[in-house]
């Protein structure tokens, strides 16, 4: 049993790593600005810490000791990417809401298209959290032509295939346009988005994306909206 306090010394962890690894200079900056950035946005580490692992596994959240309530972690609301985020921003909200309203978009395009254009804008406030981020992730819509045509035959290289035909047609047909207009009002005209971009926040979302109960004034926000709730 944990003694007075609850804060025991243990080495588990959320995720592993390998212990003796030199950090680079770029995850370990990265990993800086990143702590930096939760400490300003009023994030929490109660019983946890931050920590790069390697090149393979990236960073991790790491259980360092033990608390009597049992939360770990405190993270604001108001670092929430929502659907509601993105339709009150500045930038985005103009471009989005006809659209979302007449239901030419749903919940995931929103989340998406703001990822990739903010990991885009250069004065992104989401920076230090992007950089954090896998550049690229290991599953079949990664894959070059050469690693795809190992799975011929398989039910998984149909799916795959499937799959990528559906994400070109809505970056091609539908987010490309709209997030080269964005960046052009953000001060970046001729910014050509590739695929790749969007690859990348579709993937963010579909490795990240979870559903958490929010006040009914993150949904439909009033003006006294977002003081001093927090989320654990």
């Amino acid at each position: 049993m944990p003694g007075p306090g609850c804060t025991e010394q243990r080495d588990e962890t959320i995720s592993t790593v390998q212990r003796g690894e030199t950090m680079a200079n770029g995850p370990e900056v990265n990993l800086q600005r990143f702590l930096q950035w939760l400490h300003l946005n009023n994030v929490q580490l109660r019983g946890c810490s931050i920590k790069y692992s390697d090149s393979n596994k990236g960073f991790g959240i790491f259980y360092s000791k033990n608390i009597c309530d049992g939360i770990q972690l405190v993270v604001p609301l108001d670092l929430s990417i929502t659907p509601m985020r993105v339709l009150q921003d500045p930038l985005f909200g103009p471009h989005c809401r006809a659209m979302y309203e007449e239901e030419e978009v749903d919940d995931r395009f929103l989340i998406i298209l703001f990822l990739m254009v903010e990991r885009l804008r250069k004065n992104s406030s989401w920076k230090p959290y992007f950089d954090i981020l896998p550049t690229k992730f290991q599953n079949p819509l990664w894959f070059t032509d050469d690693e795809l045509s190992e799975l011929k035959g398989t039910t998984l290289y149909r799916a795959t295939d499937l799959q990528k035909q559906k994400l070109h047609h809505l970056f091609y047909e539908k987010m490309k346009k709209l997030a080269e207009e964005l960046l052009t009002l953000d001060g970046f005209p001729g910014r050509k988005i590739t695929f790749e971009d969007f690859l990348w926040a579709n993937s963010v979302f579909w490795s990240r994306a979870q559903n958490i109960p929010l006040p009914h004034s993150y949904v439909f926000p009033t003006s006294s909206e977002g003081q001093g709730r927090t989320t654990s």
